[in-house]
């Protein structure tokens, strides 16, 4: 009988249950652990989508934690007193909040940059947007956390008001820029890799578009640091996004003596023989040959014409490379061979 007694003393003491069900609890949690990486985690490596993989690794260290204090939790609740279950569940309640917000802030800042990745468009912002979705989570469970606790939020918000009202005002520039790479990232109006002109200026290739500026490396190999306003604002030729490739406009001035019909046959002739043999020409698109202008000159006593050769080309690297390919062959043609008129 003496034994009975203490052995159900034994089960019925609440730190022996406690210690039970957070032994029980402990096992639960490598046993979903050892599910998700040897069970769920075969089935998403057989998919090519990373996204899976991802939610694997992420959510796995947060569910683990997630039953361990659960049981916790409950372990405490049968062990310690009534007056003190309140600042358990208190506790435990801010625990949660906060694993939440880190696991949300992982989520979401995974899918903003996987969304703006996948438009190429920029190298860094996708790290700046992460990091400012971070920050807004976890004021957001800051607040969340303070008004558990019960403190008044008010004075916070109107201080935090007021600090971002002067911030604002002091970095208009540069907020205007941030709302500028939105603008340039949401409507794909240049993306990395782009060969673009404004006319002025700015003409290369897009290397990075930042929240503050974007970087142009020109033909001459030197960086162009623009800010996004100017970009947005104004009229830009993005040749990446032309169907029938680049056309180049080749200016050429010719003074001779022969008829006009033997110097427009003769060009044709030095453009279509570039166009089939040069790797950087477009070969579903003719070349054009057109007069511009004639005029005399007393001086030389010959007429001048000036044509302009329309030629379209893969690529804005080909550009100054044919250019001098077609001003060299024209060279060679009319003014080295001296040709006269037949």
């Amino acid at each position: 009988m003496d034994s009975i007694y203490y052995l159900n003393a034994f089960v019925n003491n609440n730190l022996v249950r406690g210690l039970f069900f957070m032994l029980l609890t402990v096992l639960s949690a490598y046993l979903v652990d050892y599910l998700i990486w040897y069970y769920f985690k075969k089935i998403t490596l057989r998919t090519n989508n990373k996204i899976d993989d991802f939610l694997i690794n992420v959510l796995t260290t947060p569910i683990h934690w997630f039953i361990i204090l659960i049981g916790f939790r409950k372990s405490l609740l049968l062990t310690l007193k009534w007056p003190l279950s309140k600042q358990i569940n208190l506790y435990f309640t801010i625990i949660m909040v906060a694993i939440i917000a880190i696991v949300v802030s992982k989520i979401l800042t995974f899918i903003i940059k996987r969304w703006l990745k996948s438009y190429k468009n920029t190298k860094t912002i996708p790290q700046y947007i992460g990091n400012i979705v971070s920050v807004v989570i976890f004021i957001i469970a800051i607040a969340v956390v303070l008004s558990i606790l019960d403190i008044s939020i008010s004075p916070i918000l109107t201080s935090l008001g007021i600090a971002g009202l002067v911030i604002g005002l002091s970095l208009q520039s540069t907020l205007i820029n941030i709302i500028a790479a939105i603008k340039i990232i949401s409507e794909e109006k240049v993306k990395i890799g782009d060969y673009i002109d404004d006319g002025g200026a700015i003409k290369g290739v897009v290397e990075d578009i930042s929240l503050n500026s974007t970087r142009i490396r020109n033909l001459n190999n030197n960086i162009i640091i623009v800010p996004n306003a100017k970009i947005s604002d104004s009229a830009v030729i993005n040749y990446a996004r032309n169907e029938s490739k680049i056309r180049i406009i080749v200016p050429v001035a010719i003074s001779t003596d022969l008829p006009i019909d033997k110097i427009k046959s003769q060009l044709v002739e030095i453009v279509k023989d570039i166009f089939k043999n040069h790797e950087g020409t477009y070969k579903k698109r003719e070349p054009e040959v057109w007069l511009n202008s004639a005029e005399y000159n007393n001086a030389l006593n010959l007429p001048i014409y000036k044509f302009n050769i329309l030629i379209n080309i893969v690529s804005y690297r080909y550009e100054f490379n044919i250019m001098d390919a077609i001003l060299t062959k024209v060279s060679q043609e009319f003014w080295d061979k001296k040709i006269k008129n037949s």
